[in-house]
């Protein structure tokens, strides 16, 4: 059995977001025969219900509380360094040293990042096996929010934060060991000439969770995820502005579901007799299971969108962009439909809703494609032996 020192930028339930997800499902796989001790970074202490639910997996929890007042000075201080804002927002040179101690306490066999947030604070410790879950490629997403963005000012900061991201996601090289990411066009992306070291680890689908239900269709249309998300928030407006005027136009009684935690004002607004904007759902499988198409138009894409294979996962037709379908590789026009402009998301929509028969069938293909290709046991294997390289042969 091996020390796992696992260290996240923040504590890893509720799962609302994508990171967390990702996060409490590799915990859940590698406490099966290692030994867990997790160090989380967080803007406010968990709750019992929180800690209940990574307990199981862990030797040791230990939650470092940094508060936003705290960030905010660490990017002054930080401004005129190589570290991106990213990076600093989520660093304390502090809680560095009190996980330095940690570490030489533990005396783990191998030291865990998730995202190049958490890589400050273990710079500085050697001996030790160090490996890195990117999951995103944090260079390229800033470098799509400066292109897509409006606000000069905003784009000046982004374009900032870019350079930053792409020098840094370079940089981790020098003092990390191995390395995964979630998608074939995130290590792409990655802009170093050792990115071939990459392993590809996607995400699973929860099938428990995510699984075909028989219920009344309320909407004919869903969106949903995480609501504070950029990326969301852009596809939302997009989808509200762009294509459902085309759509009400050819069906006028056309019912659109915006679902998830965090909406904005901006979101909010929206609400209207042809879109509800609802937060409050039990289990965000709620709200695929009473719609009849899940609609992803991202206009700014990395990663993996989970939101996509949880819907395959439950039968449900699937339209999204090319650049989603880029990580999921989903055959188009059989297992998932691709669009780009609002005229083709209007046309496969409507197309879609006049013919069930094409619903069900995109709907099965996909539900039979996501069960082939994304379980969580699957690829934390992968992790798994990413994280443990040379273990066994240290041991034997």
């Amino acid at each position: 059995m091996a020390k796992i020192f696992f260290i996240t930028s923040r504590f890893p339930y509720p799962l609302e977001k994508g990171d967390k997800l990702r996060v409490f499902f590799q915990l859940k796989h590698l406490a099966i025969h290692n030994e867990i001790h997790l160090i989380t970074i967080n803007n406010k202490p968990i709750d019992k219900e929180q800690f209940a639910a990574i307990n199981p997996f862990c030797k040791s929890i230990e939650v470092f509380v940094l508060p936003t007042y705290k960030r905010l000075i660490q990017l002054v201080l930080i401004l005129f360094t190589g570290i991106p804002l990213q990076v600093a927002y989520f660093y304390n040179d502090k809680i560095r040293k009190q996980i330095e101690n940690k570490i030489a306490q533990i005396k783990p066999d191998a030291i865990h990042c998730h995202l190049i947030r958490t890589t400050e604070y273990i710079k500085n410790v050697t001996k030790i096996p160090k490996s890195l879950d990117f999951m995103d490629a944090f260079g390229i997403g800033m470098e799509k929010r400066q292109n897509t963005e409006k606000n000069f000012v905003k784009r000046l900061l982004f374009a900032y934060e870019k350079n930053k991201l792409y020098n840094y996601e370079k940089q981790v090289f020098s003092f990390v060991d191995r390395f995964c990411i979630i998608s074939e066009q995130d290590r792409d992306s990655i802009k170093s000439a050792r990115k071939g070291e990459i392993k590809i680890i996607p995400n699973g689908v929860d099938f428990e969770a995510f699984y075909p239900r028989n219920e009344k269709k309320k909407y004919d249309i869903v969106f949903m995820g995480n609501m504070g998300y950029p990326p969301n928030i852009a596809a939302v407006q997009f989808l509200a502005s762009e294509i459902m005027p085309l759509v009400i136009k050819a069906s006028p009684a056309i019912k659109l579901l915006v679902a998830g935690v965090g909406a904005p004002k901006s979101i909010k607004i929206l609400q209207s007799k042809n879109i509800d904007v609802i937060e409050n759902f039990e289990h965000i499988s709620d709200s695929i299971a009473i719609s009849k198409i899940m609609l992803a138009p991202m206009q700014i894409s990395i990663g993996l969108q989970n939101k996509i294979l949880q819907a395959m996962a439950m039968k449900t037709p699937c339209i999204v962009s090319p650049a989603s379908n880029n990580a999921i590789k989903a055959p188009n026009d059989f297992a998932i439909v691709e669009a780009s402009s609002p005229a083709e998301y209007a046309q496969v929509i409507i197309d879609m809703l006049n013919n069930p028969m094409m619903a069900a069938r995109i709907g099965q293909n996909g539900y039979v494609f996501v069960k082939e290709n994304f379980s969580w046991p699957a690829q934390n294997k992968l992790l798994e032996d990413l994280i443990l390289t040379g273990f066994e042969q240290k041991t034997s």
